[in-house]
Parts: C-alpha cells; structure tokens; sequence
C-alpha cells in the first residue's frame, strides 16, 4: 500500500496528467521520489507516440522539433525546467554561497534565468531537428526521461540535502532505512526500464550510448550545482533532469 501511495504522489506531483488515484502522505515523500523513473518512462512513451504521430503527418520538421522540445515541459508542468531556471540564476551569479542560495530561493526571475532557459530551448531545438534528420528511435524517446529521472532521483536522496531544502525535514533513522529502499526501487526501475529499452531498440548500442550521456549529464549537472550551492534540493534535482534530457538529446543527433 506504501508503494502504491509513492507511486500516486509521484504521478499527482510530477506529471500534469490528470492523476487515476489521488493519494498524499507527508511520511512517505521518499517512496514519492522513488517512483521519479516510472514518471519518466510515462513521459517518454507519450513523448515516443507523439512522435511517431507527427512522422505520418505532413509537418515541417522544425515545426515537428518545436513540438517535440515542448512535450517533456508540458508534462512536467514545467517543473524541472523552473528548477533549472533557479539554479542558472543562483550559480551564474558568482556571489557568496550563502547569496546564491537566496537567489536560489527567490521567486523573482533574473537575467540569468531568462538568458539561461533561451539557450537552453534553442539547443533543444537544433537537436532535434539535426536529430530528425537522421532518425529517432521509438525507444530512446521512451528511456531518455526515466533515466534523466533516476539519476536525479538518487541524488535527493544520498546527497546531503541543503538547509532549506524540504528533504532535510525528518532526518533519523527511520527516514535513513526509508531512503535506502527509495533508492532500491529506482534502482530496480532503472535496471529493468534499461533492459527492456535494450531488447526493443533496434540499434542496442547506439540505445546504450544515449542513455549513458543522458544519465551522465545529470549525474554531472547535480554534482556542480551541488557544490556552487552547498546542498541538494528540489530545484537542482530539476538541474539535473533538463541537463540530462538536453545530452540525451544532442546524443540521438550526434551518436
């Protein structure tokens, strides 16, 4: 029943879709952060389909790109992507730690965010049309999400939250042993998402390419803004999941 619960408040809080079983219990945020790979593979088979629908359409293919750059925010409620948006400001500020972590908290927009999520949308965006050039495999669609998802997922919960972050609430033993399963299960979800994206993609390695970019990426994103702001939290978790989405991506154009 405690996974069910997870695995609901992860789909009511980090998809827009309209949630089958709405469910909420403050004890198990931990559970709700396990289940971040299932939420992504979501997301990556409707980003998949869409896709595929707009392959047998007669639609530009900057136009096609546009669209498919839009897919994983819109879903999102474009939740990562105000993550990310709070991390550029705070980091490329380049103030003192404790200033970054005020901007990283404020609800105001800078220029750095403005400036950072233009870039960022236009990378998307060359990607995919450099990517649709060539072609797009159904399958690393579906993986690129789940796997960007699992690697931040992993990080909120065996990095050292940040003061103000609202994972540092509850610490002790009990929340300890919660974590410790949360990150089994995005483990398992990880391995077996992988596997199964393995055995249908139709070039495995090139599949394998991709995913490791994309896990990479985010591993590599949380690992920088943790250290320019003293911590993990929410909104660098997001960091991390648009980072690892972007490489994905440039990975299908480039690999």
């Amino acid at each position: 029943m405690k996974l069910i619960t997870g695995f609901f408040m992860a789909w009511g809080n980090f998809l827009t879709l309209p949630c089958p079983l709405k469910r909420w219990d403050n004890d198990l945020k931990n559970y709700m952060l396990g289940f971040l790979p299932s939420v992504g593979l979501i997301i990556g088979l409707i980003w998949a389909g869409v896709s595929l629908l707009l392959a047998v359409l007669p639609i530009p293919f900057l136009v096609t790109a546009f669209l498919l750059t839009m897919v994983p925010f819109v879903l999102s409620g474009f939740l990562h992507l105000d993550g990310f948006m709070d991390c550029c400001d705070a980091i490329l500020s380049r103030r003192p730690l404790e200033e970054r972590q005020r901007i990283l908290k404020d609800s105001h927009t800078g220029a750095f965010a403005v400036i950072s999520v233009v870039f960022l949308l236009m990378g998307f965006h060359a990607f995919f049309s450099s990517a649709l050039s060539i072609s797009i495999d159904f399958v690393d669609l579906c993986l690129i999400p789940a796997v960007s998802r699992s690697a931040s997922g992993l990080n909120v919960l065996l990095r050292r939250p940040m003061g103000t972050s609202q994972y540092a609430k509850g610490e002790g033993a009990s929340d300890s042993k919660q974590k410790k399963k949360a990150s089994a299960i995005i483990l398992v979800q990880l391995i077996l998402f992988s596997a199964a994206g393995l055995l249908l993609a139709s070039q495995p390695l090139y599949t394998l390419a991709v995913t490791g970019v994309t896990f990479l990426g985010a591993q590599l994103a949380v690992a920088l803004a943790c250290r320019q702001l003293g911590g993990m939290n929410g909104d660098i978790a997001g960091f991390g999941i648009v980072w690892g989405e972007l490489l994905g991506v440039l990975a299908l154009a480039v690999i």
